[in-house]
């Protein structure tokens, strides 16, 4: 699927200089190819840094001096990420890559351990590995209540289990708690998602299944490729969209994400982290 896809963001920064990172740009791996983006920023001021991390993360960051400051960004997407399998036959944990068991252990947001005994009467029973993830995936998204403001960015999976409400990022890490008690490595993902309403940024995760990574939704149920990555971690604490070092009062957050006309064809760009 080619999607267009962008953010724009206003601050009013209030110290004589605020230090931003920026990890809104669209993700490049195997399934999500980049045509044309743009980044703009007003003022005009020099990108200092352009990085991409080993999880394919690509962030920027600037200096912005005191007064109103907007960032945005813009750009098409082709997405052709598959869903997972009916079937799929559990993976040894002793034989995972090392930079997969990081995803099958406790962290800030997502404490796995605390529900060793509830994943178990839960979903034990399901001899399907990636059944067992649609089956967390339903559980949650059904006893879960879709209440914005009910939670903020200190609530945790375990929180979520004991209100019973919250919004995608809350959703997400409970999935990936329950994912991660039965020894299904799974990570945070967070982007652009079609159809939102409001539209916003999207989280949801990833769980590892027959040796692959696949996308999962627990919240609206949206396709993988209906789905543009932007961040992966193990929770939302290492995939923030903005760090933020100064005195800065946020004024907006505007988030599109739509279907390109098939007639309009991404280009990818094959340069490392070129803008277009």
């Amino acid at each position: 699927m080619n999607l267009t896809v962008g953010c724009t963001l206003a601050y009013d920064v209030l110290t004589p200089s605020a230090n931003f990172t920026f990890n809104i740009l669209a993700n490049r791996d195997p399934y999500q190819h980049l045509g044309d983006e743009t980044i703009t920023l007003r003022p005009e001021i020099p990108i200092g840094e352009l990085t991409a991390t080993s999880k394919g993360n690509r962030v920027f960051r600037v200096e912005v001096p005191a007064g109103p400051f907007e960032v945005s960004y813009r750009a098409t997407v082709e997405v052709n990420r598959p869903s997972a399998p009916v079937d799929v036959r559990a993976d040894n944990p002793g034989r995972l890559p090392l930079s997969v068991l990081t995803y099958m252990l406790p962290s800030r947001y997502c404490e796995s351990d605390r529900f060793s005994q509830i994943a178990w009467d839960l979903f034990a029973k399901i001899p399907n590995r990636a059944e067992q993830v649609r089956e967390i995936c339903r559980w949650v998204d059904s006893n879960l209540a879709y209440a914005p403001g009910a939670t903020d960015s200190r609530t945790s999976a375990w929180d979520v289990w004991q209100i019973k409400k919250g919004v995608c990022r809350d959703y997400t890490h409970l999935a990936i708690a329950l994912c991660r008690a039965l020894s299904i490595p799974s990570r945070y993902v967070g982007g652009y998602a079609l159809g939102l309403e409001p539209m916003d940024f999207h989280a949801c995760f990833e769980a590892y299944l027959g040796g692959q990574w696949y996308l999962f939704d627990p919240t609206d149920g949206l396709s993988p490729d209906q789905v543009v990555v932007i961040a992966r971690g193990r929770d939302a604490a290492n995939s923030a969209l903005t760090t933020i070092f100064g005195r800065v009062v946020g004024r907006s957050v505007k988030v599109q994400c739509l279907s390109t006309p098939a007639g309009e064809a991404v280009r990818p760009d094959e340069t490392a982290d070129g803008l277009g």
